[in-house]
């Protein structure tokens, strides 16, 4: 039977199709398969993740081995994907949109697939920093690739009208850490991966959509060169082939996948994280929807033009060929198919001829099988259509899907309107239930934009059921004869823009207004701006178009530091600080400048005149030291009072004690209270000088002369110290008084109690620090000049500190204070007094030496007086005379009473001002009024010039217990005659009153 069938003519006949069908499909499958050992390599866009999972399922199921393709993929970071494929590092590339403009831009990259349909790239924050929307970013720091490598990003700032300037723009590490230590205000993120990082450590962020701002651009997409399909098109089809099939897999398989990159690429992200980035890269790739790498030349065109508008390609663009074609780079398909086709259908014919009836029963199978595929295929459009339906339920956006006329709304779209899917069923009662007054307007709006395929968002206002007006923008896309139209609430947003807009006119109202100078410069110190009051301050006109620098407002006074601010204001960004300014009109005054980088070459500073607060702290200042100097006088005197009382209270206290001794002789009872009249007018003097001291400590501090003899002082100081030396228990010291002024000459005009005062302090010093040996008081008369000096044996003063001890608290040593005691006030006040009363203070002292303290006092000579004695107080004859005694206290009222007992006047007595004045104003004429000052109801000094009103020409003499010259000048004022302070001395004070009666006799 062999025989026969070759023998048949027949047989020879299908032997030859059999042997033309192996070639055919030998020629088909040659141009389906590469060569197995053609390395291909494959540069990924950033560091191994989830985000090229496809690829890794690709190659580890074996699929690109498949297609006889070896692939290694080249794990990336920041490095650029397409430099590296046109280099010729790589065959293919992961990419964004990136390659749409490099195309543009002339070079050959062809753009395969685009696997996400939606782009990952957000801006993200911390939300403590407050940064919510695109005016947020502006003068904040914000991480980006370099030159327009972030598209989708960029066109933020374009869509909202903010100038890149406007940002302080840093090369992107695509390190979350930036972010957290504050080297960054905003870092350019993925979606898919860092907000998992904040999200996981419980850090609140902020996440800024391109989409919510009409930008929706593809993600990443696979690339390659126009030469690499060129040379090699069976091996791209076959590449895409395999990359596909890899990403159906991995998003169907997503943990296998993740076990593979923690295991075999060293991923150190957790499973979490790696679960979070898939789930993520899912709702980007929408497989479910659309074919895995699809492409829509109308959404390209739309990202084109929008790239166009922002500058970063010419307008003129061109897209043709970016988009991969397989019949654009080979022999066409069609062609090949036809030559099959035909020998098929050749072999068929002759086929048909021998087996017929074999033929139909196989085509009966196949048409069976056919309506099986097409019934399991039907439900499965019905599954995907269910599933598609619930995808757009659930979108975060309002989705209304069009159908014909027919719409299907999600739930946030009766969120934003209000309204049912029943109550808006088709296109046309959209359109008037929303738009009621506006419906033929907003219907030719979306005609317009259906036909220009939908390549821009619209927003329209649309009145809700309940009768609110809304601000919503639209996102349109059509597919399979359909559309999808992505319905947002923009309300808020545009509230917030407007919000913005007022916020910048208050912000240019403070600006115009306010009383400080605020300028903007440029390195080269050019003013490019400045407000009203910088101009006011610097006496610019505002009418010229004179270009101004800052420093030709450099103060000549402060040149330097000037200089000094503007160079620190350059390399650190800020400065501030105070300097003098120059005005164009050549004032110079003090200013509080500060200063900040905006950016790059612009500065913003603040100019504020302190000439008005200068002076305020300069009037501050003096009103601090004058209370400075007030509280030390009142230290000063405080201590002073407690040194110098001490002295003669002493002799007083001491005195009266042996007064009280029984059988004690006359003579010594006289000779005591001789040294208590001495020690009570010593103290009075000293009481007075110590007025007179804090006088001195405020220059006010007046000498009053008289004549006195310097015997006598000497006789009285020898007296006193004989006594002040037993309180030391020093009584083997000798203190010896020296008198060297001649007899004839020992009558002189000076101030008896100041240089009484300065010996007493000089003596006491030397008391305090002599133990043994001498003190020695001498006094001379040369040339009208007293010269004395008080020369001891005592410790010494080292020749440092000389100085010291005449200031004010000064002392050697504070040891000394312990042992000796003393405020340390002797020496500066003596010192004081004697440069008052025109002398000079001079020490000569070696430690352990003694000292002597010489000093001088211009003396005027004058003759010698013999004082008057008491009973001359017998010869005043005042009989008829009325005199008024004006007096509070009862033992002075009874003092002057007797001092006028033997003068037969008529003396009455009032207790107060007030008594005296209404005395006078009932009729009664005092020919002299005797008047204190200090008294209750009404004091001397008004009871003085009430009764003037009434007796303008009576005597008043006022005698007071107040004995400053002030005092003496204010009872003068008041009308007074003569002013006697306490103690009165009594032969001064009648023989005053003797010269005013006779004068009014």
């Amino acid at each position: 039977m062999t025989k026969t069938l070759r023998k048949n003519p027949f047989y020879h006949l299908v032997l030859i199709l059999v042997l033309q069908l192996a070639s055919v499909v030998a020629f088909a499958n040659t141009s389906n398969k590469v060569p197995s050992n053609s390395k291909i390599r494959v540069q990924l866009k950033y560091y191994h993740q989830f985000q090229f999972a496809g690829y890794y399922a690709a190659l580890h199921k074996g699929f690109y081995q498949n297609e006889g393709l070896d692939i290694e993929l080249i794990e990336g970071g920041t490095v650029n994907a397409v430099d590296i494929v046109l280099n010729g590092d790589a065959e293919y590339g992961i990419s964004a949109n990136d390659i749409l403009i490099e195309r543009i831009n002339n070079k050959p990259v062809v753009l395969l697939a685009s696997i996400f349909q939606s782009s990952p790239s957000i801006f993200l924050s911390l939300k403590k920093s407050n940064i919510n929307t695109a005016h947020d970013l502006i003068n904040k720091r914000v991480m980006l690739l370099d030159e327009f490598r972030d598209p989708e990003l960029l066109a933020i700032f374009y869509k909202e009208g903010i100038k890149l300037d406007n940002v302080l723009r840093i090369t992107t590490t695509y390190d979350i850490k930036d972010l957290l230590e504050g080297k960054t205000d905003v870092l350019n993120a993925y979606s898919t991966n860092e907000p998992y990082f904040l999200k996981e450590q419980n850090i609140a962020y902020s996440i800024i959509f391109p989409q919510n701002y009409g930008i929706d651009f593809y993600g990443d997409g696979i690339f390659t060169t126009e030469k690499e399909i060129e040379e090699n098109p069976e091996r791209v089809d076959a590449f895409l082939r395999a990359s596909k099939q890899g990403w159906e897999y991995a998003l169907q398989n997503p943990d296998e996948i993740i076990d593979i990159l923690i295991k075999q690429y060293g991923v150190k992200k957790s499973k979490e994280h790696l679960r979070f980035e898939a789930e993520e890269i899912r709702k980007l790739i929408l497989n479910d929807y659309v074919e895995i790498g699809h492409i829509n030349p109308g959404r390209l065109d739309n990202i084109a033009r929008i790239c166009a508008q922002m500058g970063m390609i010419p307008p003129n663009y061109d897209l043709s060929g970016f988009v991969y074609k397989p019949e654009l780079f080979r022999t066409p398909k069609w062609l090949k198919w036809a030559l099959i086709v035909s020998i098929i259908i050749i072999s068929i014919i002759l086929i048909i001829l021998s087996y017929l009836y074999l033929f139909t029963k196989q085509l009966k199978k196949a048409v069976d099988r056919q309506t099986a595929d097409i019934s399991r295929k039907n439900e499965e459009l019905i599954t995907s259509e269910k599933r598609f339906r619930e995808v757009i339920e659930n979108l975060p956006s309002g989705a209304i899907l069009v159908e014909g006329e027919k719409l299907f709304t999600n739930k946030k779209v009766f969120e934003i309107t209000e309204y049912l899917n029943d109550e808006t069923p088709n296109v046309n009662t959209w359109f008037s239930t929303l738009y009621h007054e506006n419906k033929d307007l907003n219907y030719q709006i979306y005609k317009n934009s259906k036909q220009e395929n939908f390549k821009s968002p619209t927003i329209t206002s649309i009145r809700t059921k309940s009768g609110q007006i809304k601000q919503v923008e639209f996102h349109a896309y059509s597919f399979d004869s359909k559309e999808i139209w992505l319905m947002n609430d923009i309300s808020k947003r545009i509230e917030t823009e407007q919000a913005l807009i007022a916020s910048e006119y208050k912000l240019r109202t403070y600006i115009d207004e306010s009383p400080n100078g605020l300028v903007i410069f440029n390195s080269n110190t050019k003013v490019k701006f400045a407000n009203p009051a910088f101009l006011q301050l610097l006496d610019i006109d505002s009418s010229t178009e004179t270009e101004f620098y800052i420093r030709d407002f450099f103060s000549p006074l402060q040149l330097a530091k000037n200089i000094e601010m503007m160079e620190q204001l350059i390399s650190t960004g800020k400065v501030q600080g105070e300097v003098m300014v120059k005005s164009i009109q050549n004032k110079n005054f003090p200013a509080f400048i500060s200063a900040v980088k905006l950016h790059e070459d612009e500065f913003l500073g603040f100019v504020m005149d302190t000439s008005s607060l200068k002076k305020a702290e300069n009037e501050l200042k003096i009103a601090l030291e004058k209370a400075e100097e007030s509280d030390r006088l009142k230290s000063a005197f405080l201590a002073n009072m407690s040194h110098e009382i001490r002295t003669p209270m002493n002799g007083i206290l001491g005195f009266s004690q042996l007064l009280l001794k029984e059988n004690l002789e006359q003579a010594k009872k006289e000779q005591y209270i001789d040294i208590l009249n001495q020690n009570g007018r010593q103290l009075l003097e000293i009481i007075n000088n110590i007025i007179d001291i804090s006088y001195l400590e405020v220059r006010q501090l007046k000498v009053f002369n008289s004549s006195f003899s310097i015997a006598k002082l000497f006789r009285d100081l020898d007296t006193f110290f004989k006594v002040e030396k037993q309180k030391y228990h020093k009584e083997k010291l000798d203190i010896s008084f020296t008198n060297k002024v001649p007899e004839q000459l020992d009558i002189i005009e000076s101030d008896i109690g100041k240089i009484k005062q300065v010996l007493i302090n000089l003596v006491n010093n030397a008391l305090k620090f002599t133990k043994e040996g001498y003190i020695k008081v001498s006094v001379n008369l040369i040339e009208s000049e007293l010269q004395f000096a008080v020369e001891d044996s005592g410790i010494g003063i080292p020749k440092e500190k000389h100085d010291i001890i005449f200031e004010r608290f000064g002392q050697i040593e504070n040891v000394y204070t312990r042992q000796f005691g003393g405020a340390g006030l002797g020496l500066p006040i003596s010192k004081g007094i004697i440069e008052l009363m025109g002398g000079k203070l001079e020490l000569r002292s070696d430690e352990n030496k003694g000292s002597t303290f010489l000093f001088n006092i211009p003396v005027k000579e004058t003759e010698i007086e013999v004082p008057a004695k008491s009973e001359e107080l017998n010869k005043f004859a005042w009989k008829g005379k009325n005199i008024l005694i004006v007096e509070d206290v009862d033992i002075n009222i009874s003092f002057l009473e007797e001092l006028m007992d033997n003068t037969n006047a008529n003396v009455s007595i009032c207790k107060n001002g007030k008594e005296a004045v209404d005395l006078c104003e009932s009729g009664y004429l005092p020919d002299l009024i005797l008047m204190d000052i200090q008294m209750p109801e009404m004091n001397g000094i008004e009871a003085t010039k009430e009764i003037r009103k009434i007796l303008p020409s009576t005597p008043i003499i006022a005698q007071t217990a107040y004995a400053s010259e002030n005092d003496r000048e204010l009872a003068l004022s008041a009308g007074c005659d003569e002013f006697f302070s306490k103690p009165l001395n009594s032969d001064k004070l009648m023989n005053r009153m003797d010269q005013f009666l006779l004068a009014s006799s």
